[in-house]
């Protein structure tokens, strides 16, 4: 049921088509889970003209000219306390597939995620559609690539260079929410110098961006896959496949975090 519900999401993606009618140069954007994937992302393809700031860390900060809260839901309740705090004195831009939450109503401007929800799942079309409202409200335009699965195994190493980083991060959350498994989310440079010692007998991701530098770890390490894509939209499509595909193999048609109630519960508290 599981796999299947993923697959139509996953044939989905390259309908989605967001009408963004507002256009940023430069802000602080926030956002959590999938969100907060999506605006390291941003951050990243922006070169930092967008900086990506935890929404938990952003309430002991001075009030940014632009703020962009970034939402699927619009339920969590630490964006409620943003606005409290910067309402009047920040221009804030709620970017959320729920118009009428209670955020998206306080906003100075309204931008709609193109995404409605059918069941319950881990975000795959969810952040899809968010990255590329995101990309309307930055101006930003990447060539249109196709996604490929890449095995990933148990407890793999996702690594991204620049916004790919988002795109990683994006990875590990869904080994966690689907497998319940421990994954590792690194930035290129960052793992050379650490993380690369704990990949034995664990498949290693590497996000490509057409980096030279990409290609030559390829040639250095044995367990190591190099996407197809060099765009960040593609690499976020290879994830969403290679997740799927890494169920079929283990026969796991089963969503993690959906089973085990005492750890959604807490965490469904502190969020909500």
């Amino acid at each position: 049921m599981f796999i299947e519900a993923l697959e139509e999401e996953a044939n989905a993606i390259r309908n989605v088509e967001p009408r963004v009618h507002v256009k940023l140069e430069r802000g602080v954007i926030t956002g959590a889970g999938d969100s907060y994937a999506a605006c390291l992302a941003i951050e990243g393809i922006s070169k930092g003209k967008f900086r990506c700031v935890d929404p938990y860390d952003l309430l002991e900060w001075d009030p940014p000219a632009s703020l962009v809260i970034v939402s699927v839901s619009g339920k969590p309740v630490v964006y409620q306390w943003l606005l409290e705090k910067f309402r009047g004195r920040s221009k804030i831009y709620v970017v959320t597939a729920n118009p009428r939450s209670r955020i998206a109503e306080q906003a100075d401007e309204i931008v709609d995620i193109p995404y409605t929800p059918k069941l319950q799942l881990p975000g795959t079309l969810s952040f899809f559609s968010t990255l590329k409202t995101l990309y309307g409200l930055a101006g930003i335009e990447e060539k249109v690539e196709q996604g490929k699965p890449l095995p990933l195994g148990h407890e793999p190493f996702f690594v991204g260079k620049s916004g790919n980083y988002g795109i990683a991060y994006f990875a590990s959350l869904k080994m966690s929410e689907i497998f319940g498994e421990i994954s590792r989310a690194e930035r290129f440079e960052q793992f050379l110098h650490s993380p690369i010692f704990s990949t034995k007998d664990r498949r290693v991701i590497l996000l490509s961006s057409g980096d030279d530098r990409e290609r030559k770890l390829l040639s250095e390490v044995d367990n190591l896959s190099l996407t197809e894509c060099t765009t960040l939209l593609c690499n976020a499509e290879s994830v969403i496949l290679s997740v799927i595909q890494e169920m079929r193999r283990r026969g796991w048609d089963r969503i993690y975090y959906l089973e085990n109630k005492n750890i959604l519960r807490a965490s469904s508290n502190m969020i909500y």
